[in-house]
């Protein structure tokens, strides 16, 4: 857990109710607006204080409310930080998977989701850095995370594309790669080339020759739109 502890404050937040998940609440009841604005804010919240800091406390006030109406939506720290996270990561492997549709060979969209990934997610540091912190805490997320990673390898192994035994601690292994790349890119000690850097390091790990996995990594990628809420950003260059 210490590695969380040295992310740094962004600084970027702005005000909360102009966020992602209070815009598209916007035209709903009362209730679906406050939780969402709840959303917002501990997005917020953990990206700058970090879990382990964050409090129901900072959050409420954040949101503008009280910490009983926090109550009222989410049981506590726990449950809202679950929530956003699982709204990002099924927005943004929901349509990672969309895009990729029509790619059918593994190297390629292998090579490519790490890539999407990490380009959006550092193109919204906030976004970023609260996902990352709650994939090293909730096991069920995680869980959802290798099993889209899996079957994309298992496709690749089929395919006699990747040589190499796809067990439990290579896709640890791999995705642990990813999110360290994300953590870099974050935190600016690496540049926008850090999705290709990994995506080549894990084709390698995978058994793909070094030219075919350099020619995939660093193959340019069209622009491709991805929501979160309400928002959309720009994945790819």
């Amino acid at each position: 857990m210490g590695v969380l502890s040295i992310l740094r404050e962004s600084g970027i937040f702005g005000c909360m109710e102009t966020g992602s998940f209070a815009s598209e609440a916007r035209h709903l009841g009362k209730a679906a607006r406050t939780r969402a604005k709840l959303m917002d804010a501990a997005v917020g919240v953990f990206a700058r204080d970090g879990f382990e800091a964050a409090s129901v406390n900072e959050i409420a006030r954040a949101a503008d409310v009280v910490n009983g109406t926090f109550y009222l939506h989410f049981k506590d720290k726990d449950d809202i930080a679950a929530a956003v996270a699982y709204r990002i990561a099924t927005d943004v492997t929901r349509q990672l998977d969309a895009a990729m549709a029509d790619i059918g060979d593994a190297i390629e969209r292998t090579s490519t989701a790490t890539r999407r990934f990490i380009e959006f997610m550092s193109a919204r540091r906030d976004w970023g850095l609260a996902l990352f912190r709650a994939v090293w805490f909730f096991r069920d997320l995680r869980g959802d995370v290798v099993n889209h990673l899996r079957a994309d390898l298992e496709r690749g192994r089929k395919q006699g594309a990747f040589t190499v035994e796809i067990d439990n601690f290579l896709i640890d292994t791999f995705a642990s790669m990813t999110m360290s790349a994300l953590f870099a890119r974050l935190n600016g000690n690496v540049g926008a080339d850090a999705g290709s850097r990994v995506a080549e390091l894990q084709l390698r790990m995978l058994g793909v020759p070094a030219k075919r996995a350099k020619a995939a990594a660093w193959k340019k990628l069209p622009v491709l739109e991805i929501a979160v809420g309400n928002e959309a950003k720009k994945a790819g260059r």
